[in-house]
């Protein structure tokens, strides 16, 4: 039988001989780290204790144990990509959190803070090399969902399941993280609290569709009455896709996407994925449908007709943001944060969800970040401390439990309202999202598949077929977990 995990790369294995593989157990980790963030576009809490009127009352943990009221000054850092030092309040939920977070950490004797330790570029092998020589740089790691495979897969991951001082029963954690996150084996290695969210979609330019003769709020009209599909999109393209003076060269194309953001939202829109779970907790591989295959092809037919804007000579990967940005192109298949790149943008633009395909209908893939514990930490007590503190935490603020007052924080991103009304909300309804298993399964990665064929080095069917094996191996190794 092959060892469980893979194997790491030959520099780590290098890197953690030199460090030495001894335990850390309960030891105080060097939190002393200068912070350089990163802040990405902002994005509103998806935390369901925002709005409503506090109560003066501190929920209390029910039934505390004794060798948990007091956890002995306990420092703990939740290390991610972006937080920097705290500035004023600007609402009154903030304002109270913040109040209820000093309370707790007074009541039980410890500090938490989250803090950017360095750019989202250097986030994973931050943890994965200091988890590896013993040393993190925090007890509890914020990850984003493309960190998680290669940790997951050689064990560097603390199984929260054993720790009694989390009960992820509790309706504030989020599922698809949990479920993400829950291995073969049943236990559980990553969590989150709040909704998850929204995610993949389209954006458009009111202005282009207008010069081309549309209704600016096309898209929404179309999403209201059930008719955003792939046939209407196909439509919209080819009269976006426009040579206006007449001199045989396209002046504005009709969309420029990235190519996992385009080929994902096809493939979920009609009822596809990569990876899959079966009742039985097992991974399995679900490239071989022909309801995936259909949406590679369509994806490539909307290249090959020319709506597609290909990629200027010597430009960067991600030119495509600033082609929205600057009207060059009328619509881009994109997350929902991505909005915040267009903030300035002097056009007017919309989002609604992906266009459904003939097998499918609108959906989206859910993609949240999952806080982790390093699995170096070897004292089970020091880890339910840590645990504890964080529950407390990440527990709604007093008086805001019920409130559900989430879209709040998203209508000053978007230039109309209907973009919060209408599409993310209905990206909350029943069945509208997805949880793909890709990103637990080490060795699989979208541009595995997607880059070739966007690129129309390959066709989708060769290369399904070329990476099928492969694949295969790799889920294989997972199921072993």
């Amino acid at each position: 039988m092959r060892k469980k995990g893979q194997k790491l790369t030959a520099i780590m294995l290098g890197l953690a001989m030199t460090a030495g593989m001894t335990a850390c157990g309960d030891k105080e980790t060097n939190t002393n780290v200068t912070p350089q963030p990163t802040k990405p576009a902002a994005q509103p809490t998806t935390d369901p204790s925002s709005g409503g009127e506090p109560t003066p009352d501190t929920p209390q943990p029910t039934e505390v144990p004794e060798k948990y009221r007091d956890l002995g000054g306990l420092d703990i850092l939740i290390a991610d990509w972006w937080s920097g030092p705290e500035g004023e309040a600007k609402t009154q939920q903030e304002e109270d959190t913040r109040a209820y977070r000093k309370e707790i950490q007074a009541k039980y004797n410890f500090t938490i803070k989250q803090q950017g330790i360095g750019g989202w570029g250097d986030h994973q092998e931050t943890f994965t090399l200091g988890t590896m020589a013993n040393d993190p740089a925090g007890q509890i790691f914020c990850m984003d969902q493309g960190f998680i495979a290669k940790p997951f897969a050689n064990n560097l991951f603390y199984n929260l399941s054993s720790l009694e001082t989390l009960d992820f029963t509790e309706e504030k954690w989020n599922r698809t993280v949990l479920d993400l996150m829950t291995a073969p084996d049943g236990n559980i290695y990553g969590m989150a609290t709040g909704k998850p969210e929204p995610r993949c979609g389209v954006f458009w330019n009111k202005r282009l569709f207008e010069e081309a003769g549309l209704d600016r709020d096309l898209p929404y009209d179309l999403q209201a009455n059930g008719e955003w599909n792939w046939e209407k999109f196909e439509e919209l393209c080819g009269k976006l896709t426009r040579d206006i003076d007449g001199d045989g060269v396209t002046d504005t194309y009709a969309m420029m996407s990235f190519s996992p953001d385009l080929f994902n939202a096809l493939v979920v829109c009609n009822n596809g994925q990569y990876i899959g779970m079966d009742e039985n907790g097992q991974y399995y591989n679900d490239i071989n449908t022909p309801q995936f295959l259909e949406a590679l092809q369509y994806g490539v037919k909307l290249i090959e007709k020319g709506y597609e804007m290909p990629t200027p000579e010597g430009a960067e990967w991600d030119c495509f943001i600033g082609m929205f940005h600057d009207a060059k192109v009328a619509m881009t298949f994109a997350e929902e944060h991505k909005v915040g790149t267009w903030a300035d943008m002097d056009d007017d633009f919309g989002f609604v969800m992906a266009p459904a395909g003939p097998q499918g209908t609108n959906k989206q893939v859910f993609k949240d970040n999952i806080f982790v514990i390093p699995s170096c930490f070897t004292d089970a007590d020091y880890v339910n401390k840590i645990a504890f503190a964080y529950n407390l935490y990440t527990n709604p603020t007093p008086g805001y439990e019920d409130d559900d007052d989430w879209k709040t924080g998203y209508y000053p991103m978007f230039r109309d309202e209907r973009a919060v009304d209408e599409t993310l909300v209905m990206m909350y309804e029943e069945g509208r999202g997805e949880l793909w298993y890709l990103p637990a399964v080490y060795g699989t990665e979208y541009g595995d598949i997607v880059f070739n064929v966007y690129g129309l080095w390959q066709t989708p069917a060769e290369k399904i077929e070329e990476v099928n094996a492969k694949w295969q191996s790799f889920i294989d190794d997972a199921n072993m977990r």
